[in-house]
């Protein structure tokens, strides 16, 4: 599963000694989730390996993800993709 890397990197000691934490994600994907090959991700399991109990090195640290991906629905020729940050 692709969150795999996500929980292994949260687990590393180097973060403690880090002030911000920023993950970057580009994909295809539809509300609320992305498609990684034949897996598709919801975005919440993503923002629930960065929580405090799961990434207790980060905790009280500014988080943020860069989400690159298109949203599914009709092609169109002025925006095919969207961009969203999330800081918390």
């Amino acid at each position: 599963e692709e969150t795999q890397y996500i929980d292994r990197d949260t687990r590393e000691s180097v973060h403690s000694n880090l002030g911000m934490f920023v993950l970057v994600l580009m994909s295809h994907g539809a509300y609320g989730t992305l498609q990684v090959g034949n897996e598709v991700i919801k975005l919440v399991d993503i923002y629930r390996l960065l929580s405090p109990q799961n990434f207790p090195a980060m905790r009280g640290k500014p988080k943020m993800v860069i989400l690159q991906a298109c949203s599914g629905g009709v092609y169109s020729k002025n925006l095919s993709t969207c961009m969203m940050f999330i800081v918390f």
